[in-house]
């Protein structure tokens, strides 16, 4: 039985909701609800965390055949080094009760067990041991193995993910076409990863995205990273899916002649190299007015530790100046009083780009759900479904009459 549609006298995304075409004003932002609304955060994970290419981790992170890296991109993963040495990813989640297979972040081995009931995973996402289940005849060991997460690994070393469930997501390649031209200049054999940070923001992941895209602000929100760079030279050029910041005359050049390079990687990480170290920025959501960031430093080999960390306290005072900056927007964000504001068509034109990015994938999914009439989750693996349960299951019965999960559908 499919799930019922709920009605609601108000549409999820009305054309005001979806509109950024430029007026003779010039080109407007995201109305405000964008960055609020819990049901318009429920379509974003749906349509684009659940379907994008997302940058995760870095092959430097693993040094041996069952070191693994784990984390929370919206689903919970890990990506682990097989025995071929090959990158393999996977929700973090036990077949058996859904307790995590790895509770650290990171760690070695060959076989991961869950630390619930016991059963036990190898580098290939195989059960291997789930104990007493030797007894039960219907039960299929094979068919129980963790569900896979998509990998795509660049020749630079970075690791993606793709959550899309279904055999063959959308390709690398489509999806951000000559992105790696971008690290042309990047060499990984000439880095160390040093360590990370996070810390958690009462605000959207998209009142920080707005900011990372345009240095507008940067003489204002950032007056120690502007003395190091000439604003009148910063560019942001749209890329697909990405962004390349310019900033020809930046001090931290990476060499005598290359500057450091800061790209945008849609829909939330930014990655930054210099001539000392190289880091990632993933801005992680967590709700609708929560976020998480997520930070990855490499060290130049060249470089003592102690010279990054002196280093790093210039990025890390950018970034606490974004985060200041992101909590006091999100209150006005907040208040119902601010609907859109106006953008410049120049030092603005990367938040206007990926804020149409967003619409995009998020009309084009809402689409797909209202000709079907329910909720569609593409990283819902489809032995998941309540199709896959069967109509006689009256659990899942039950599940379909009460409708979608989040009561957001505006059909």
């Amino acid at each position: 039985m499919a799930p019922v549609a709920i009605e609601r006298s108000q549409p999820l995304l009305s054309d005001s909701d979806t509109s950024l075409k430029v007026t003779k004003e010039g080109p407007k932002t995201l109305p405000a609800r964008w960055n609020r609304d819990e049901g318009i955060f429920q379509l974003e994970k749906r349509a684009i965390f659940s379907k994008s290419w997302l940058l995760t981790a870095h092959t430097s992170r693993f040094t041996k055949p069952g070191d693994y890296v784990s984390g929370n991109y919206v689903f919970d993963y890990f990506i682990i080094m097989d025995k071929d040495g090959n990158y393999q990813g996977f929700h973090n989640v036990c077949r058996h009760r859904a307790y995590p297979v790895v509770t650290k972040s990171t760690g070695s081995s060959l076989v991961v067990g869950c630390k619930y009931h016991g059963w036990s995973y190898n580098a290939k996402g195989d059960l291997v041991k789930a104990p007493k289940f030797d007894t039960v005849p219907s039960f299929d060991k094979k068919a129980n193995g963790l569900f896979k997460v998509h990998t795509h690994v660049t020749p630079e070393g970075f690791i993606f993910l793709n959550f899309d469930a279904s055999p063959t997501p959308v390709s690398f390649e489509e999806h951000f076409g000559q992105l790696p031209y971008e690290w042309r200049n990047f060499k990984k054999e000439n880095y160390t990863y040093a360590y990370s940070w996070q810390v958690e923001g009462s605000y959207n992941w998209k009142t920080l995205m707005d900011g990372y895209q345009e240095c507008y602000h940067c003489t204002i929100g950032h007056p120690g990273f502007a003395k190091t760079l000439d604003l009148n030279q910063y560019r942001v050029t749209p890329l697909q899916n990405a962004a390349r910041h310019e900033v020809p005359n930046a001090t931290h050049r990476m060499d005598d002649e290359t500057p450091p390079t800061f790209t945008f990687v849609f829909p939330t990480t930014g990655v930054t190299v210099t001539d000392t170290m190289w880091y990632t920025m993933r801005t992680v959501p967590i709700s609708a007015t929560k976020t998480r960031m997520e930070y990855d430093v490499y060290r130049r080999n060249i470089v003592p530790y102690e010279e990054l960390r002196e280093f790093m306290k210039f990025y890390e005072q950018v970034e606490q100046e974004d985060y200041d900056l992101c909590v006091a927007t999100q209150r006005g964000l907040n208040a119902g009083v601010y609907s859109k504001g106006c953008l410049h068509p120049e030092k603005e034109n990367g938040v206007y780009y990926y804020q149409e990015r967003v619409v995009d994938y998020c009309e084009e999914h809402l689409a797909a759900e209202q000709k079907v009439g329910h909720e569609i989750y593409p990283a819902r693996p489809a032995s998941q479904t309540d199709e896959a349960a069967g109509p006689t299951c009256p659990a899942t019965k039950i599940c379909s009459q009460m409708g979608d999960e989040h009561g957001q559908l505006a059909w």
